[in-house]
C-alpha cells in the first residue's frame, strides 16, 4: 500500500474556507477513484491550527498513478487553492514506512503558477475531439466559410474555466461572438447537452479538479454574454 501525506499551510483566517474547497472539491474526487483505501481530513490541532492535513491510502503505486499520474509524486493542483494557503508538501510512504519519491514542497507563488497553468492551457485532446465530433451538426453549404468548431468548443471551454467574460476570451481561441453565438445555437438544438455529457466523461482526476467550479457549482452553461447559467 502507498500512504500519500498532504499539508497546506493555510493563510491566517483562512481554515475554514480551505476546508470547504477540499471537502467540495478534492473529496468527491478521490473517493470515487479506483484504489483508495483510505482517506482521513485532519483536525485542527492546537500546536499549529493553520496547518491542514489530507492522508489517503492506496491500493499500490499503480492506483495512485491512475488518480493522479505519471507525476504521482507531486501535488494535484485545486483551483483557488493558491488564494488560500502559503504553502504545500506532498510525501508519500510504502507500506513499511519508508519514504519513496521526493517530498514536494510548494511556495504560494509556485503554486499559483501551477493552478493558472492548469487552468488556462487546457485544449481539447485529440481522443476528446474524436469523441465529440460526431454529434457537431453539418455545417451550411452556402454563405460565409463556418468557424472551426474545435477552435469554437475551446473559446467555450475556456469561457466556462475560467469565468471570464466572453469580450475577454484570448484571440487564440476566434472571436468571442462566434464563440457565444455557436454556443446559444447549441443550446437551443439541444446539441449542447450532449457535447458536455460526453466531454465530462472523458475528464480524469486531474481534469476534473480543473473543471471542480463548473462541475460542482453548478456553472456549466453559460448564457450571455459575461453570465453563466446553472447547468
Amino acid at each position: 500500500m502507498i500512504l500519500r501525506i498532504f499539508r497546506a499551510r493555510v493563510k491566517p483566517g483562512m481554515r475554514g474556507a480551505y476546508e470547504r474547497l477540499v471537502q467540495e472539491t478534492f473529496v468527491p474526487q478521490v473517493r470515487t477513484a479506483p484504489g483508495l483505501v483510505a482517506l482521513h481530513v485532519g483536525k485542527p490541532m492546537a500546536a499549529a491550527p493553520d496547518v491542514f492535513v489530507v492522508v489517503s491510502v492506496w491500493k499500490d503505486l499503480d492506483a495512485l498513478t491512475q488518480f493522479a499520474g505519471e507525476h504521482w509524486d507531486e501535488v494535484v493542483v485545486m483551483p483557488g487553492e493558491a488564494d488560500l494557503s502559503e504553502s504545500v508538501t506532498v510525501e508519500h510512504y510504502n507500506d513499511s514506512f519508508q519514504r519513496i519519491g521526493t517530498a514536494w514542497n510548494s511556495s504560494e507563488d509556485a503554486l499559483r503558477t501551477r493552478e493558472q497553468t492548469a487552468v488556462r492551457e487546457i485544449r481539447v485532446s485529440d481522443a476528446q475531439w474524436e469523441a465529440i465530433r460526431p454529434l457537431m451538426p453539418s455545417a451550411k453549404k452556402e454563405g460565409r466559410p463556418r468557424a472551426d468548431d474545435r477552435r469554437t468548443l475551446d473559446g467555450i471551454l475556456y469561457v466556462l474555466r475560467t469565468g471570464c467574460r466572453w469580450h475577454d476570451l484570448p484571440s487564440e481561441y476566434g472571436s468571442p461572438v462566434t464563440c457565444w453565438r455557436r454556443l446559444s445555437e447549441w443550446e437551443e438544438s439541444g446539441v449542447w447537452e450532449r457535447i458536455w455529457r460526453v466531454f465530462a466523461s472523458t475528464l480524469d482526476a486531474n481534469a476534473k479538479l480543473v473543471w471542480a467550479n463548473a462541475l460542482f457549482a453548478g456553472t456549466v452553461t453559460p448564457t450571455k454574454r459575461g453570465t453563466r447559467r446553472a447547468g
